[in-house]
Order: structure tokens, then sequence, then C-alpha cells
């Protein structure tokens, strides 16, 4: 009787060869229990997208992937490893080769497809075994991600608006400076400051100032670059700061803002409303981070360009030997075509402003405006 090998290795006899990925096997499936314990644990779209990109490829025995998604009628690419921003080739079209692609679902809506390269060995079947239990919790990720951020997205935008809140601008103004500090850029922040818009609130109401202010944001939108801050400061205020921006380039957002601002009408009930605006400008200088000192420097710009008449603007510097700057762009005065005889849904009689928006040296107390030197840039009734 024939006893058996002491060893399969010896007769040559036994389970075929485990591939490198195989070899570790509980291993393997602990770094995927792992992965989507990070996974589900990612609420921004941004931590999200760096986490496939940086665990995914190891977790699959892949050299890189790509995913794509379109989300809410948003495209977006995650591409591993992590590729310059500047690159903005498809994988797919980079060099030849052969994918395979997987669907991404969340419930029965595909969301996205995923590649993986195949060209130089086909996928190990514990890599095809991972992607068929992660396919559906990258997309239930990814359409979660999309939908906080959504969510983030309407805590951060003023409702009147459009622009983004005090605390979502400061935050991303004081991170828009630190990233000015590593690039060694400038920064031009404005603060801008709606003519005698109280008195619209007085004579037509809140409804009618909500709609002006409306009209403002969206031509803020519309003017600046999607890079640009808008932020509604308070009130009638609002804040504008220009990445990679210096004096010259402020100056001429200024006055383009100023134009369009005076040029954007607003009809409530039987007005047309036109009103110019107050600009500060200052520029935060590469490494300058404290805010406060920026903002302060922005406000007395501000300041002076309403002492000095409004519809104008001013610049105050951080350099106390540049001084500070005046120009004025040309007069685009405040219009209020309503009948000036007409009592308005208030009782109040116009023309009329209140004496509070002309307190200061050298203005009159009285609320009759009617003669105001359009020069100045007060408000006029036509």
């Amino acid at each position: 009787m024939k006893r058996p090998p002491a060893d399969n290795a010896e007769s040559g006899v036994g389970p075929p060869q485990a591939t490198p990925a195989e070899q570790d096997g509980d291993s393997s499936w602990e770094r995927v229990l792992a992965f989507v314990a990070e996974l589900r644990g990612s609420l921004s779209t941004g931590d999200l997208h760096e986490t496939i990109a940086r665990k995914l490829p190891s977790i699959l025995d892949v050299d890189q992937l790509w995913i794509e998604t379109n989300i809410g009628g948003r495209r977006k690419m995650i591409a591993a490893p992590i590729t310059s921003e500047a690159s903005s080739l498809h994988p797919l079209m980079e060099a030849a080769g052969e994918w395979a692609t997987f669907p991404l679902r969340s419930g029965d809506t595909v969301v996205g497809v995923m590649g993986v390269p195949v060209t130089n060995r086909p996928l190990s079947p514990t890599s095809k075994r991972a992607l068929a239990l992660l396919a559906p919790l990258l997309g239930d990720s990814l359409q979660t991600a999309h939908i906080i951020a959504q969510l983030r997205e309407l805590s951060t935008i003023d409702s009147v608006t459009g622009c983004a809140t005090r605390p979502d601008g400061l935050e991303r103004l004081r991170a828009e400076l630190k990233r000015a500090h590593r690039a060694s850029q400038q920064v031009a922040v404005l603060m801008l400051d709606l003519d005698y818009f109280k008195s619209i609130n007085d004579r037509y109401g809140h409804q009618c100032g909500d709609s002006v202010l409306a009209s403002i944001g969206h031509t803020l939108m519309q003017t600046l670059r999607v890079s640009d801050l808008r932020c509604r400061w308070g009130g009638e205020e609002f804040l504008v700061a220009l990445p990679e921006s210096g004096l010259d380039q402020a100056k001429r957002v200024a006055v383009t803002l100023s134009r369009k601002i005076a040029g954007t009408v607003t009809e409530c009930e039987s007005a047309r409303i036109q009103l110019t605006t107050s600009v500060g400008i200052t520029i935060a200088l590469p490494g300058e981070e404290d805010l406060e000192a920026v903002l302060a420097r922005a406000d007395a710009a501000l300041y002076r360009a309403k002492a000095d008449g409004r519809n104008c603007i001013r610049v105050v510097l951080a350099n106390p030997d540049e001084g500070s700057m005046t120009f004025t762009p040309p007069p685009l005065p405040f219009r209020d075509r309503r009948n000036p005889d007409q009592p308005d849904r208030r009782q109040y009689r116009g023309p009329g402003r209140r004496a509070t928006d002309f307190a200061g040296p050298g203005r009159p107390e009285s609320t009759d405006v009617s003669g105001v030197d359009e020069a100045r840039g007060r408000a006029i009734l036509a």
C-alpha cells in the first residue's frame, strides 16, 4: 500500500497558485471594510472624491481608474492617481488601452460609470467581486454627497440676492487669503452700499425692497467671474472679493459694477426703480492674512465714498505712503418714475426721503431732494 506524499508541494499536486492580490485573503477584505467605513464617513464631495482616488486603486489592485458621474445635471470626473488641475483630457483620450467599465447605481438610477484598465492583465476574481460589492455603495455615496452639497449650498446662499451669506463669505474670504499667501498673489476686496436704499423700503415696503435687492444680486452674479466672491454683507451692503487681482483690476471691476447696478431697473407697482452704489476698495497684499484689517480698510474706503456724496469709488490701501485714491465714474443717478404728487401705498406723500439719509456735515436736513445736484450722485426724482 502506497502512502500519500507527505507534502503536496513535493508531488506537484494541490490547489492552484493564488494571485498576489488573493494571497492575503482576509486582509484584502479588511481593506475593503475600512474603505467602506471611510466612504460612508465622507460627507463632503471633495473628501469623498479624494478617498476614492487615494484608496480604491490599491483595493482593486490596479494602477489607475476613473469614475465619471452625472448627478443633478452636473458632470464630474474622478481620476486616480490624482492628475494635475491643468490636465483636461479624459483618461480614455490620454493613451490607447483597454478598459473594463462598470455602472454605478443609486437605487434604479445610473449615476456614473467606472473604468478600470485591463490592457496588461485582466482583473483578478477578488477585484471583480470587490467591484460588484462596492459599485452600489459608490453610487449611493456619490448621490448622498451631492445632496449634502446642495443642502450646504442652500444654507450658505442668501435667499433674497442669491449671493453668499455673511458667515460663508467670511469663511471663503479667509480661505482665499490663505491661498493667496501660498501663491504670493493679491486679492482685491470691494465693499458696496446701495445709495438711499432705505427710502425704497419706506416708500414702497420691504417686498419691493427685496425685489430691488434680488435684481442687484442677479446683476452681481452676471457681471463677476465664477471664481469671484459675492456676499451679502448685511442689509443693502455687499462684499466682493476678486482673487488674483490688483488695484487696476479692482478699479475696472468697480466702475463696471457701478454702471451695471445704476442701469439695473426694478419694476415695482407703478415705479421703475434704479439705484446708484458707493464702493470702497482695498487690496490684500501677498502674505496678508489679517482678515479684520482687510475688512476695516474696505469699510473705511466705503465710508469715504458715502461721505463724499455717494455714487463714487474710494480706495484705502495698506501702505500709508501710497495714501488714498479717489475717482468717480460718470454719474448715473437714482431714477424713481413714480408720480411725485401721488401718495404711496403706505400713505407717505412723495417726493420725500428720511432726514437720516442725509445726516452729516454739509448735508441738507430737509427730506425734499428734488433739487439735489445730479453731479454729486444723490437721489433725483424724475
